[in-house]
């Protein structure tokens, strides 16, 4: 998936300006970013809910997965039955695949020993597995999933994490997860940093591997990222241009060498 937006505004405000990223096949892209950036209309560009200037293009909108941070699950299914009434709906398998293809999620999801629990039964992490297999078995190559990870305690959003980007990998999905927890960062195959300039638009200030953002930002340690470019009204020390220029650039040194 390729995505250039050159801006979007909403009516006289400047929301977005200048993203222009790639989101590969195989593999899980993070983006985090300050209070007010653009992430959720950044999401909206992407599933098609909002016009804007620009495209995005080696896609097909019917092939995305969007996964909320509220799972909108039936209670009082069962885990396993949510899953299979997903997979029956979308008419992609016989009988016989059907129930293996349920197996196969509830396995990768880690549900094996709460599959036959009602869902409200379940915990909030345990919830959120259920939301993503019922999206996954849907046979989706596109996987937007907006603060899964929300309210989850550190070890739980990992494990969480982890699952799904081993099924991006072996599967050869096109997963983007937007997240307020970079502790886990390393676990992503790339990273986009949507920071605020200035002016209150939404600027893109890293775009790449993980193992390169301490260096590229200057931190030690991940958490400090956003609190240099978060304002400073807001407890940041404001650098947001800064490193907007930076990147911007870097991109073209880098295109220059292309």
């Amino acid at each position: 998936m390729r995505v250039d937006i050159r801006e979007k505004r909403y009516k006289d405000k400047l929301a977005l300006k200048d993203v222009h990223v790639v989101f590969p096949e195989g593999k899980t892209t993070l983006i985090i970013g300050t209070s007010g950036a653009g992430k959720s209309t950044l999401i909206k560009c992407l599933i098609g809910t909002t016009s804007y200037d620009g495209e995005v293009t080696d896609y097909q909108r019917e092939h995305i997965a969007y996964i909320p941070q509220h799972p909108a699950l039936n209670v009082r299914e069962t885990a396993q039955d949510a899953i299979y009434w997903s997979g029956l709906f979308s008419r992609l398998y016989s009988k016989d695949e059907l129930n293996k293809v349920v197996e196969h999620y509830v396995e990768s999801m880690g549900l094996q020993s709460v599959k036959e629990h009602e869902i409200r039964r379940l915990s909030g992490g345990q919830q959120q597995r259920v939301s993503i297999a019922k999206e996954l078995i849907r046979g989706k190559s596109i996987i937007i999933a907006d603060e899964i990870d929300t309210g989850l305690d550190c070890g739980v959003s990992r494990d969480l994490i982890s699952k799904l980007c081993n099924i991006t990998h072996t599967e050869n999905k096109t997963t983007i997860i937007i997240s307020h927890n970079i502790v886990n960062i390393e676990l992503y195959d790339r990273v986009i940093v949507l920071v605020k300039s200035s002016t209150k638009c939404g600027r893109i200030t890293y775009s790449g591997a993980p193992e390169y953002i301490r260096d590229f930002f200057g931190v030690d340690d991940y958490v400090d990222i956003l609190s240099k470019v978060n304002a400073t009204d807001e407890g940041g020390l404001g650098e947001a241009d800064y490193f907007i220029r930076k990147f911007s650039d870097y991109r073209e040194k880098r295109a220059g060498h292309i």
